[in-house]
This record gives structure tokens, sequence and C-alpha cells, in this order.
């Protein structure tokens, strides 16, 4: 699947600090998986030596096995869940902080370009659709993929012919998620913007309650607010159509390979090449398999869905600020006496020309002074 990593990177830089829970939590995903590998285990002897050989000890290990086995998947998947999701939320909550200090650090030219609702819509909604990655879908793609390592490495062992040729669709499956993420992302960072121009339509009509009821403007108001609604719904519907083709499309290959693997197996065993035991252990392993690789693959469109929030909030974070501290700069301490000024000239950003040039002055504590150009507007 191709992603825009230049943002994931950088947040990587805001996960770093918290490595040893994330080992933690990957150690207890690692847990969790095995124990799904060791219920598609235990199918073997369930059948071959409970239901064939009808041996009776084995008939009160085997429930007991199972029980044990998801005990301890109850219990871990718990604490990784709870692991995994308090880095994500200790990550969004430093980046919140971090993006509203660099905004509070931007000159007020920067405000007049951008809205306010806007950079409301950065910190709130694109924030949050962040927390959802970095602890939901994050929890999902470590657990899954341990599934399907453990899961694969039990079909190996119990038939390796029958699992090459069940894994023959997951070029496909692979295929269709790289396509379906692709639409995705284009989705959902026009979402975003329009999710922002809302922000901005609501802003704008209720700071502006009164002049909209003085001049009669309550129509134009909802047409813009109609306008940005319908283009908001049309973007909805064709991500809703993107992302829950997903799921039947991987249900209908997975079917294929369940199909063949099936026909394969039942004919090796009709044979007596294969023991019923081995084959349903390897079917129970090869049914629980595409369930994770069904939530990876929604996993990878949910970050794709993210990847659009996550370049607006680096947008404005990657900005440096037009008056920045020197290296060197001192520190003041209060103004007792008065503030001089030596040498100091000012230009606009958008023009080479100095309004102001070599000024030297002072200002006593407690004056105020204004510079008045030509127009009188200072």
């Amino acid at each position: 699947m191709t992603l825009s990593v230049g943002p994931f990177r950088r947040l990587a830089g805001y996960v770093k600090p918290h490595v040893p829970m994330m080992v933690l939590g990957a150690g207890l995903a690692l847990v969790v998986s095995a124990t799904e590998g060791a219920v598609a285990w235990l199918v073997k002897p369930a059948m071959d030596d409970v239901f064939i050989r009808r041996d009776m000890l084995m008939l009160k290990l085997i429930p007991l096995a199972f029980l044990v086995v998801y005990l301890i998947k109850g219990v871990t998947r718990y604490f990784q869940s709870y692991v995994m999701a308090a880095v994500g939320e200790r990550v969004v909550a430093r980046l919140r902080r971090d993006l509203y200090t660099h905004i509070q650090r931007m000159s007020l030219a920067f405000f007049s370009g951008v809205h306010s609702a806007d950079l409301m819509s950065r910190i709130m909604n694109d924030i949050n659709r962040l927390a959802h990655l970095s602890s939901n879908v994050l929890v999902m793609a470590v657990l899954q993929i341990g599934t399907l390592v453990s899961l694969t490495v039990v079909m190996f062992m119990r038939e390796w012919v029958l699992t090459l040729l069940a894994l023959t669709v997951f070029p496909l499956i692979a295929l269709a998620v790289h396509l379906i993420g692709r639409r995705l992302y284009d989705i959902n960072r026009r979402t975003q913007r329009q999710i922002a121009q809302l922000a901005v339509v609501l802003h704008e009509s209720f700071a502006g309650t009164k002049i909209v009821k003085a001049f009669g403007r309550e129509g134009f108001e909802q047409e813009r607010f109609d306008g940005v609604n319908d283009r908001l719904l049309r973007l909805s519907l064709k991500n809703a159509r993107a992302d829950y083709i997903a799921e039947p499309l991987l249900e209908l290959f997975a079917a294929v390979g369940i199909a063949g693997a099936l026909w394969y197996g039942g004919y090796r065993v009709i044979n007596g090449d294969m023991t019923p035991g081995t084959f349903f252990s390897f079917t129970a392993a090869l049914v629980m398999l595409y369930g994770p690789a069904r939530q990876l693959a929604r996993a990878l469109n949910k970050v794709q869905q993210t990847s659009a929030s996550v370049e607006r909030v680096f947008e404005i974070l990657d900005l440096p600020p037009a008056i920045a501290d020197a290296p060197d700069a001192v520190t003041l301490g209060t103004i007792r006496d008065r503030i001089r000024f030596e040498d100091v000239s000012f230009r606009y950003p958008d023009t080479e020309v100095f309004v102001l040039r070599d000024i030297s002055l002072q200002i006593a504590r407690g004056e105020v002074v204004a510079f008045v150009g030509m127009s009188g507007a200072g």
C-alpha cells in the first residue's frame, strides 16, 4: 500500500519516549497471537484423540486446555489494549499541546491568512483522528500481524502444501487493499478540508449573528451552510462506498482459498494420506487466518483515512514563526526605568522596502509611544 511516510516519520519522534511501553504492548500482543495459534493447534488432538481414538484422559485435558488458553488470551488482551491505548493518547496529548504552542508563537500576519475556525478544526478534529490512529489502529495492527504469523506457522506445521495453496489468493487481497487505500486517502484529504470549511461557516455565522439579523442575511448564510454540507455529504458517501467494499472483496478472495484447500485436503483425507484431525486443525487455522487479515486491511484503510489529518497538523507545525529568538537571546527582567532601541529597522514580509530604518529612541516606564505615517493611520 502506498503511504505518504513523511508525516508518519515525524510522528515517530513523538512515539520514541514511549518505546518501553510499546515493547511491553508488543510482547503482550505476541502472547495473544500465540493463544490464537494454540486454539487451532488443539483441534487436531481434539479430533484424533477424543473423537477417533476415544481417549478418556484427553477428553478431560482438551476442554481444560481450551479454558486455560482463553483465560490467558482474555487477561493478556486487556492489558495489551490498555498499554497501547495509553501510549496513543499520550502521543496525541503532546502533539495537541505542541500544535497549540506553535500557533501561539505565530505572527499576526499568519492569523490574517488563516481562519481561526480552520485552526480549531486542526487542533480538535484532526488531532482526534490521530488519537484513533495512535491507539486503536496501532493496537489492531500489532495484534493482527502477530496472529497472522502464529496461525500461518500452525498451518505450515500441519500441511505445507495446503498452506501454499490457500495463500495464493493473498496477492489479490494485497492489490485490493492498495487500490482501496489510495482512493480513501484522496477522499479523506478533501473531506478534512470541507470539515474545516464547515467550521469556518459556522464560526462566521454565529459570531456575526447580530449583523446577519440586522441585514436579513439568514437566507444567504443558509445557502453557504447547505453548499458545504452537501459537499461533505457526497464525500462521506464516497468514503463509505470505498471503505465498505473492502470486506466483501476480501471475503470473496478468502472463500476461493478456503474452497481450494477444502477440496484438496478432503481428497487427501479420503485417500488416507491425511488424518481428519490434521485436516480440521489446518482448516481451523485457515478460517481463523482470514479474520486477522480482514482486520489488518481495515487498519491499513484507517491509516489512509487519517493521513490527511496528519498532513494538516504538520502543515502548521512546519511553518516557522516570523519572529524567532536568536540562539543567544537574553531574557529581560522587570523593566524599572526605560526601554532603549538602537539602530532598529523594520519592513513588512512581502516587501523589500524598509518602513523604519536605523531608528534609535528611549521609552520611559509608563510612556506610550506611537509611530504615525503620512496618512495618520500609524
